[in-house]
């Protein structure tokens, strides 16, 4: 029983670490994949020349499928998507996505935006490289 135990809590420390170590590969590539879901009731899609000019809005009802996306080819704080064959950019905290998306920049410190995380009651060492 105890040996069985110990190489159980050795394949889920592996397991967590792969995932740990594949999560902080996406941050450094930038973020690619989905979104899933809109945040608001009608969302403003920009041209992702300058991230300024406002080319359409786009209802949520009708948003049937995912669209992908990507922060490269981007502005900052903006997702790359292609909506019924055209390129936009939409801001990140108003999509939910498949992935977190973290916004970079020590101003914000790696605030996740774009995800439904699960709340917890405290993190230990959170904020502590924005100091740094």
């Amino acid at each position: 029983m105890r040996r069985s135990g110990r190489l159980l809590y050795g394949i889920g420390s592996a397991v967590l670490l792969l995932a740990c170590s594949s999560a902080a590969r996406a941050d450094e590539n930038g973020f690619t994949g989905t979104v899933t879901g809109l945040r608001t009731q009608t969302l403003p899609l920009y041209d992702c020349a300058d991230g300024k000019t406002k080319k359409r809005e786009f209802d949520k009802a009708n948003f049937k499928s995912p669209w992908p996306a990507t922060d490269k080819g981007a502005p900052r704080l903006f997702l790359k998507v292609t909506v019924e064959g055209q390129p936009y950019c939409v801001k990140k905290f108003a999509v939910e996505t498949s992935e977190p998306v973290r916004v970079t920049g020590k101003e914000h410190c790696g605030t996740m935006v774009a995800t439904r995380e699960p709340k917890t009651g405290a993190t230990r060492g959170v904020g502590e490289e924005c100091g740094k």
